[in-house]
């Protein structure tokens, strides 16, 4: 009986043991987990440091330790806009066929017509369209933006079951579609659409700080040490007014969802009008510049 007993302690004790161990080598799989992801992170960051440096102004890499001084601004910025291009819907089909049935598509396009002539008329739809065979990659994915124009006219409206003359209306008009991007998938799209949104940003806050520069511009006769020091042509303060100026990502793009209510005629109507109509939930970014694109993800059936 003694023996029994001490062969079931001793088995239990090394259960114990054992599942120690187990418990051990997890937490340390966990912790190596744990290291390789926040160094796979960090390397992230950095590289988004590096391509924001080089697409901006790469004489910034002259100030002492500029990629710890810009990372954590930098890599706000970069989520804000991922976070902008989470935003926008899955790709909307684009074609003759729902110029008819879908009523975004209906507002975006005067005419099936002008479907067509974006898609042939584009160079960069174009050189996609050559190097894809229809039969590998039967549709293709693209990013599509217009300027959305409203403008305040006089012309005929129903009050009840009567047309009334000379009413004040708000036409809506869409222009200068533009095709962004075109690739093979969805996800592909997704990737593709960060990067753009991104690299618009950075573009847009590169024309700006060079705005600056100018304008800063020593004058003649004006040449002076402390002028130079202060001036943008010195990368730490070139770097010090970036830094202010990404501080606040919402400023340079912000992305509205704005519900439209469209008459047949492209007239803006009132939620309580009760004539046909389309409705469609549009979203449209504002870049830092001031500039509105309506933009919406796209896809074609070749």
């Amino acid at each position: 009986m003694n023996d029994d007993r001490r062969l079931h302690e001793g088995s239990a004790l090394r259960s114990f043991f054992d599942e120690q161990i187990q418990h051990l080598h997890k937490l340390v799989s966990n912790l190596a987990s744990h290291n390789h992801d926040r160094e796979q992170q960090a390397e992230e960051s950095r590289q988004i440091v590096e391509n924001f440096v080089d697409a901006s102004n790469n004489k910034m890499r002259a100030v002492h330790d500029y990629s710890h001084k810009l990372r954590a601004h930098v890599v706000a910025l970069h989520a804000h806009v991922i976070a902008i291009a989470d935003q926008i819907p899955p790709p909307v089909d684009i074609s003759p066929a729902t110029f008819g049935t879908n009523p975004l598509v209906n507002a975006l396009f005067v005419n099936s017509n002008d479907i067509d002539k974006l898609f042939t008329n584009d160079h960069e739809v174009e050189a996609y369209l050559r190097s894809h065979s229809n039969d590998q990659f039967p549709k293709l994915y693209a990013l599509l933006t217009a300027s959305k124009s409203e403008k305040r006219i006089l012309g005929i409206g129903l009050q009840g079951d009567m047309l009334i003359r000379e009413v004040p209306q708000l036409a809506v008009n869409f222009s200068s579609h533009k095709i962004h991007t075109p690739c093979c998938n969805d996800a592909e799209l997704i990737v593709l659409l960060r990067k753009y949104l991104f690299a618009c940003v950075v573009t847009l806050i590169k024309q700006e700080m060079e705005s600056h520069m100018t304008d800063s511009i020593i004058k003649p006769g004006e040449d002076s040490y402390e002028l130079r020091v202060k001036s943008l042509a010195n990368p730490d303060v070139y770097l010090g007014k970036l830094i202010s100026k990404i501080g606040t990502p919402e400023t340079l793009l912000s992305i509205e969802k704005i519900h439209f209510k469209l008459s047949k005629l492209g007239i803006k109507l009132d939620d309580d009008d009760k004539q046909s109509a389309d409705e469609f939930d549009l979203h449209e970014l504002t870049w830092s510049n001031g500039v509105k694109n309506v933009v919406l993800q796209i896809t074609l059936t070749r």
